[in-house]
């Protein structure tokens, strides 16, 4: 781009800025969204990338920029037939048996295609905008440049400018490599692969670039179109309920979950679910996903210092930290939520709520962590869509706390327990004779302490049945706690569909209780 449309541009940049009221201020949320429409397609996708922001720009503002609209006009197919050629290295005939001309999909970005390679496959094929990047980019420059004014209104008390733009341009980046798109299908396809209600992409590497995408192409039923999936005779709750279960493994067990599952997204089709459109993935650490669990372990234990240092490990400190106000904070607010029914949450505005506690403490949440805000937000508005009895939150809680006692389970090394209970019983048995020999090195030891009491071996008699009676209890309290853990994470063999060693256990315990029954009726005394 020469200095003579950059010089255009800015002046272009700067009037449509001004016009919607943005000369000494901010203007208001629906005159930036205006603003962004007017400048293009670049400003378009600008203002899509913000929306997924709220740890940048404030909650007014997303909302009203979760509205725009990138519906564009299809590009002359010529033009788009030198880029997937230029590409590919090769004519269109010889890759492709059959190639429609007439897009199925056209965004500002890209447009896609169906066709059908010479090997036969039915194909979905994205290819980016001719030139697109050279005007993403240069804008982005512009931006660059106008950040020194910008901070010079008001709108710096409101926006971090500089932030934002740099953001921007990180983000561009990478919505423009269909590579890396590539890659989040391949991760995507491999982590839910055994996943038999969901269907997982194929890719065609080799034809496959920075601006060319080639993979399997899917035709189904949006998962918003409640009429067709009704005559199709899909069971709707069913459908409901397997998404939600599939997004807490993306992101409780995965760590790699689609973070724009609106119902454009997602397609039903042969009782599978199937996502399209893998542009904005969230990812996180394993050490991010232990924290994220152990948030949620505090929220169903209704462990608040837990919730707290959860949350302080999660996020990024931004200065002191009053951890007594934090804890305070984060005190009213479960016990806000904890008076009222689950079905009643609103989730959008529980997750607002926890950002802006953050916030109010010094606390930056990681860009993923409201990546997965949106994305929960957005799946909560597909759920009320197929099944309005049916919330996230109605879901969570029940699979957390499930989860929570197998991943508890998960962490027992069953050699080292099974030692441990053999050590732990062999050194009860011995508790009763280990007593009598402390008390009576304790009466006849170094200490020369001598006492002279009637009827000791009577007292050493009950203390002696009063430990064997302890000992059972505790094995017997021991194997009934175990065994229903064990039940209720359903693994090893399976006797009738229940796990046969809870069942053993169980036995165990009955034998163990009945000859401390049979041992206390004996005494004549309860």
């Amino acid at each position: 781009m020469d200095n003579n449309y950059t010089r255009k541009r800015i002046g272009e940049i700067a009037s449509v800025f001004i016009k919607h009221g943005f000369k000494n201020k901010i203007g208001d949320p629906r005159q930036l969204r205006l603003a962004l429409e007017e400048l293009g397609p670049s400003f378009i996708k600008i203002g899509q990338i913000l929306s997924t922001r709220p740890d940048l720009v404030p909650m007014e503002y997303i909302a009203e920029l979760q509205k725009l609209q990138d519906n564009v006009n299809p590009e002359k197919f010529q033009l788009m037939k030198e880029v997937i050629e230029s590409e590919l290295g090769d004519a269109i005939d010889n890759i492709f048996l059959f190639f429609d001309e007439t897009p199925i999909a056209s965004a500002s970005l890209s447009e896609v295609f169906l066709a059908r390679l010479k090997t036969g496959e039915k194909v979905a094929v994205k290819v980016q905008r001719p030139y697109v990047r050279e005007k993403m980019l240069s804008d982005i420059r512009i931006l660059k440049k106008l950040v020194p004014l910008a901070n010079l209104t008001s709108t710096k008390d409101i926006i971090d400018i500089r932030k934002v733009v740099e953001e921007i341009s990180l983000a561009t980046e990478k919505e423009l490599n269909f590579l890396e798109e590539m890659k989040n299908i391949l991760k995507f396809s491999k982590n839910n692969k055994d996943i038999k209600y969901i269907t997982c992409l194929k890719v065609y590497e080799k034809y496959c670039t920075q601006k060319v995408l080639v993979m399997d192409y899917i035709s189904g039923i949006k998962i918003d179109d409640i009429d067709k999936l009704k005559q199709e005779g899909y069971d709707l709750q069913d459908i409901a309920l397997k998404i939600t279960y599939n997004y807490f493994k993306q992101v409780f067990e995965d760590g790699f979950f689609h973070a724009d599952p609106h119902p454009g997204n997602i397609l039903v089709h042969n009782n599978t679910i199937g996502y399209i459109d893998f542009g904005l993935m969230g990812e996180l650490e394993p050490s991010l996903v232990k924290k994220l669990n152990n948030l949620l372990e505090g929220v169903a234990t209704n462990d608040i210092s837990l919730m707290m240092n959860s949350l302080l490990s999660i996020g990024i400190k931004k200065g002191n930290i009053d951890r007594d106000k934090l804890y305070k904070d984060i005190e009213g607010f479960y016990n806000t939520y904890s008076n009222e029914s689950i079905h009643d949450y609103d989730l959008s505005n529980i997750l607002e709520e926890i950002i802006e506690i953050a916030k109010g403490n010094n606390i930056a949440m990681p860009h993923n962590i409201v990546l997965l805000a949106k994305g929960i937000i957005t799946l909560q508005a597909v759920l009320a869509r197929l099944d309005n009895r049916i919330t996230l939150m109605d879901i969570a809680l029940p699979y957390f706390r499930d989860k929570i006692i197998k991943d508890k389970l998960k962490e027992l090394d069953y050699s080292q327990l099974a030692v441990l209970l053999y050590t732990t019983l062999k050194s009860a048995v011995q508790i009763p004779n280990k007593l009598v020999e402390f008390l009576n090195s304790s009466v006849d030891g170094r200490l020369k302490f001598y006492l002279d009491l009637k009827n000791m071996g009577e007292t050493f008699n009950a203390i002696n049945k009063m430990v064997n009676r302890l000992i059972i209890s505790i094995i017997v309290a021991g194997l009934l706690v175990s065994s229903s853990l064990v039940i209720n994470a359903n693994v090893g063999l399976k006797i009738h569909g229940i796990s046969a060693i809870g069942i053993l256990g169980y036995l165990g315990a009955a034998f163990a209780g009945f000859i401390l029954l049979i041992s206390i009726f004996k005494s004549g005394k309860l």
